[in-house]
């Protein structure tokens, strides 16, 4: 019978049927409890003062870059963006993208656009999470 073996103890015989039950619990447990942890925080900011950081600093990268497309460094990220933690910055024509972490279909992050006809993604793909600044996962 498969996860049924016996040992012998001390000349007894004991069999092992149900010994590994609890551990394959532990282990379920153990990794529902990771999975938050695991899959990060792709979750937009609530807070309206932060949101309002985040969209002046986006404005103000635009403004100092003027090339079409441009990656900001990390040592350049305004301090309300550098606090995202994000992956990448970059300057686009239609506005600003903070990816907060990277994915093959868009990834997670916020978008700051110039105007909001200008966002790149469909709208389904968006909540807006503070005026002007909307959050994004895979689309």
């Amino acid at each position: 019978m498969a996860g049924h073996d016996d040992i012998s103890v001390n000349g007894e015989m004991c069999s092992t049927v149900g010994m590994r039950r609890p551990v394959n619990r532990t282990l379920i447990l153990a990794f529902l409890a990771a999975l938050p942890i695991l899959s990060g925080c792709d979750r937009p900011v609530s807070d309206p003062a932060i949101l309002a950081g985040i969209r002046a600093e986006a404005l103000s990268l635009t403004v100092a870059e003027n090339r079409a497309e441009q990656s900001i460094s990390a040592q350049k990220y305004p301090a309300t963006i550098a606090s995202l933690h994000p992956q990448l910055v970059t300057v686009h024509t239609w506005g600003v993208d903070i990816t907060t972490r990277t994915g093959f279909d868009g990834g997670w992050g916020y978008h700051i656009p110039r105007e909001k006809r200008d966002l790149p993604f469909p709208a389904k793909c968006y909540v807006e999470a503070g005026q002007n600044v909307f959050w994004h996962g895979p689309c």
